[in-house]
């Protein structure tokens, strides 16, 4: 990628390129991958489970994706096809 490609990229999705160039420890992601639970998409422990909320996402790839309110829970679980809205990704 050249400088101006970069930094569209950069511009449109954060941080992201960055965390892919990061090194990390085989024995550590294996040791991870054992509590990780594929339906729920997120690392289980117990009863425990670990999953980023948007907002934070946001903030590890610096990369905001809209001017809204902060989630307030409702009493009502969002459909798949608007939390994929929301993170701009296909369902």
């Amino acid at each position: 990628m050249d400088q101006v490609q970069l930094q569209a990229f950069h511009k449109a999705y954060g941080k992201i390129w960055d965390l892919a160039m990061i090194e990390v420890s085989a024995e550590a992601i294996a040791s991870l991958a054992q509590y990780y639970n594929q339906s729920l998409r997120c690392l289980t422990f117990g009863d425990f489970q670990l999953v980023p909320t948007i907002e934070e996402f946001e903030g590890i790839l610096e990369c905001p994706l809209r001017v809204r309110k902060p989630y307030l829970f409702s009493k009502f679980y969002p459909s798949v096809e608007r939390v994929a809205k929301m993170v701009k990704i296909s369902t």
